[in-house]
């Protein structure tokens, strides 16, 4: 990873996680988003391995932020904002810790964790007005849904089927979500095709002549 911010008595204070067309993601932010984030580590997963998938995250909402800004979306309503706010300390609590700590633990102000919940309350409603109208209700699908997906998880459990007239709803419910994902996917990595997008690892020295932009 690479210095960004200035050196105080020979201190570092922050450094560059990674950069997304120039910008910098500065390792304080990591820090950051591992406290506000919904993603828990994996079992068996190790520290380097769950940060760096907090890192993906990190630049796959840079990206979709940025996409959904050019669209000059209006700010979340207060309301939502606290609901937002509201299930981010209970999920904390439900992992036993506490988030007032959490959060100073992560040199997070209150404006700043307010700050993120907005940025994902922005995105969540661009993915939704541009690809759930793509992820229609459809009865093929959902048949695919329930032979694909449904069978084999219930006889992977050791659970019997239920007919699919009875899981019809179900059906067509998990199928739209399935689509929308998909199609989610497939517009992040094409965002992520078209960026400039550099990882840094504590031992990767800063290229020559390139300065990163801090981040905002």
């Amino acid at each position: 990873m690479v210095m960004v911010a200035s050196m105080v008595q020979g201190t570092i204070v922050d450094r560059v996680a990674a950069t997304v067309d120039d910008v910098a993601i500065p390792e304080s932010e990591v820090r950051k988003a591992m406290a506000v984030s919904g993603l828990t580590p994996n079992t068996g997963e190790s520290p380097d391995a769950f940060r760096g998938r907090i890192l993906d995250a990190m630049i796959d909402e840079r990206l979709s932020y940025d996409e959904a800004l050019r669209f000059g979306p209006a700010p979340p309503n207060a309301s939502d904002v606290e609901a937002a706010l509201a299930k981010l300390r209970e999920r904390l609590r439900s992992q036993g810790k506490d988030p007032a700590k959490e959060f100073t633990a992560a040199g997070m102000t209150a404006e700043d964790v307010r700050a993120s919940i907005e940025r994902q309350l922005v995105i969540q409603r661009y993915l939704q007005e541009r690809f759930r109208p793509v992820a229609l209700p459809d009865e093929d699908r959902a048949r695919e849904e329930y032979e694909k997906y449904y069978v084999p998880e219930r006889q992977a459990a050791g659970q019997p089927a239920e007919a699919f007239d009875k899981v019809a709803e179900e059906m067509r419910r998990r199928s739209q979500q399935r689509v929308f994902d998909e199609e989610v996917e497939k517009w992040l990595k094409d965002l992520r095709e078209k960026a400039s997008i550099a990882i840094y690892r504590t031992d990767t020295p800063l290229p020559l002549g390139r300065t990163p932009t801090p981040l905002k």
